[in-house]
């Protein structure tokens, strides 16, 4: 299925067909850049998974050096960073992200949760709201964009 019925997919009622949606998404963006680098991609996420960060690291610099057309792993190398507390780095990432991907509506929640934790609330209830303008239904969003009001009042 091409990216944009699944991105009108999400916008639906049926919960099972956002699921099956979000997921199909997220194996196209994974494999973007071919099988080989789909691999790397998949063994930087497992180290991240078990808090390996600086593994994982290398792993997605060294794919956005050989596929710097990768959106997925800039989008990779900007969670890791963010589970390093290095916020501003992460941006970045998400910035390039979303400039080969404006629909990557992870890229969107993950700059809106570093502008959280910059206490750039305007900012990161922005980023939440796109995320939320492509995914409606993704409740982390909303409740982000509460927390970022809470913290204006």
């Amino acid at each position: 299925m091409e990216e944009k019925a699944l991105l009108k997919d999400l916008l639906s009622d049926n919960p099972e067909l956002r699921e099956n949606a979000t997921h199909a998404l997220w194996n196209l963006w994974l494999g973007q850049a071919g099988k080989k680098a789909e691999s790397r991609i998949r063994e930087g996420t497992k180290q991240m998974d078990m808090r390996q960060y600086g593994l994982a690291q290398q792993e997605f610099e060294n794919l956005v050096t050989n596929y710097p057309e990768f959106a997925e792993a800039h989008n990779k190398l900007a969670t890791v960073l963010y589970l390093q507390r290095k916020y501003n780095e992460s941006i970045k990432e998400c910035e390039i992200t979303l400039e080969m991907n404006p629909n990557h509506f992870g890229a969107w929640n993950g700059l809106g949760l570093c502008h959280y934790q910059l206490a750039n609330y305007l900012v990161a209830i922005e980023s939440f709201k796109t995320a939320l303008a492509i995914q409606p239904f993704a409740e982390f969003n909303k409740v982000y964009i509460a927390k970022c009001r809470g913290q204006l009042n």
